[in-house]
């Protein structure tokens, strides 16, 4: 995926801008208010987009039809793609490249090859290393390392970092929450532990669906437990003029929701429960049972560990979730759990989130951002 920004007066201008240069098709990542680059003392609003470089540029059908799109690509075709921007970017030579898929003979050089492969195996060593101290479990290390071999003729000094990440990112399951509305309104539910940002994680998505997609949103909070919590989401759908409704009990869901029956999509924000308390999760489920809820995404915060992260998604496991949204990833000091949690479960990464902002700090999952997060652990603008 490839990041590009787009700045304006106003979220609708920029927004299409970016759909008459990207089309309908480019992912929003997040958004952000910016000082003016001409006039410090104005502001002006910034989306941040993820496309395809292959669906947006005027190439031929025959090029097109080469490159694989599918969702569900097999990490040799992700290796070979990485293998291709290596040699864009001048890290390896032609003959090389073609060497790799067999289509000049292998260099018969082996004095060549006694000098690249102690470079290449001491730096591996540091890769490990490195991995490990992001608290990488064993597993995907020896995960990632037996992915390697297979493309140890081709792996320099150069190259290494970036077919590690690539590796890396191989691993890690990413979602998308689908905002294409039909003729039903839909319906999303947030759940997780006390504490995860679930009540600023949903005034986020509400927002960038508002604003940015255009959609007819309502918001229903069963969060009656938590001092402030009903104020705080009342308090953001009334700046945002979202209509919002509280549901006390849960007999009261199938009333509430049908007075949201012409509202595009409804967000649910649950009271975060205590994931050793199994009679507070079957409470949240009662609410939600009572209503059909499209999908559920699990708020988690990134600052826990792998151990408590896969705990707290097996005891979650009654409502079924179809994502995790990872909060704080700007407080947690290393982001290995982020894939050791996705490697473990089986379930994919929806979105990040990175500071308390309204709309701005929540970012839609890209696999390639989350492997460089991990190695680096550098946050990405």
């Amino acid at each position: 995926m490839h990041i590009k920004k787009y700045r304006a007066t106003s979220l609708k201008e920029a927004t299409q801008i970016m759909k008459d240069e990207l089309g309908a098709e480019a992912l929003i990542l997040g958004t952000r208010v910016v000082p003016d680059e001409n006039d410090k003392r104005l502001k002006q609003y910034e989306i941040t987009a993820g496309y395809d470089k292959f669906e947006v540029a005027e190439e031929t059908k025959e090029k097109v039809a080469k490159q694989n799109l599918a969702k569900d690509i097999s990490f040799a075709d992700e290796m070979k793609k990485m293998t291709e921007r290596v040699y864009q970017q001048g890290k390896a030579p032609k003959e090389k490249v073609k060497e790799v898929y067999g289509l000049v003979p292998k260099a018969s050089s082996e004095t060549e090859k006694q000098k690249t492969v102690p470079v290449v195996d001491n730096r591996v060593k540091e890769i490990i290393k490195n991995l490990t101290e992001k608290e990488v479990q064993k597993s995907v290390v020896l995960s990632i390392m037996e992915q390697l071999k297979k493309y140890k003729n081709f792996l320099s000094k150069d190259n290494l970092e970036n077919y590690v990440q690539t590796c890396l990112g191989s691993l890690i399951l990413t979602k998308t929450l689908d905002l294409n509305v039909k003729k039903q309104n839909k319906v999303i539910a947030l759940v997780g532990p006390t504490g995860v940002g679930k009540t600023t994680t949903i005034a986020k998505l509400a927002l960038i669906a508002k604003i940015i997609h255009k959609l007819d949103v309502g918001l229903i909070s069963i969060d009656t437990y938590r001092l402030g919590a009903v104020d705080q989401l009342k308090s953001f759908a009334d700046v945002s003029h979202t209509d919002f409704l509280v549901a006390y009990e849960p007999g009261e869901m199938p009333a509430l929701m049908k007075k949201f029956a012409k509202k595009d999509i409804v967000f649910i924000d649950t009271v975060g429960r205590n994931h050793k308390n199994d009679a507070q999760l079957k409470s949240n489920l009662d609410f939600l049972s009572a209503v059909k809820v499209d999908e559920t995404f699990l708020v988690l915060s990134a600052t826990s560990s792998t151990r408590n992260l896969i705990e707290i998604a097996k005891k979650f496991k009654m409502f079924n979730y179809s994502a995790f949204i990872m909060s704080k990833i700007d407080e947690a000091v290393v982001h290995g759990n982020i894939v050791n949690l996705s490697s473990k479960t089986g379930n994919p990464i929806a979105f990040l989130t990175n500071g308390q902002t309204i709309p701005d700090d929540i970012i839609s999952a890209d696999k390639d951002y989350i492997a460089n997060l991990i190695y680096t652990g550098q946050l990405r603008s």
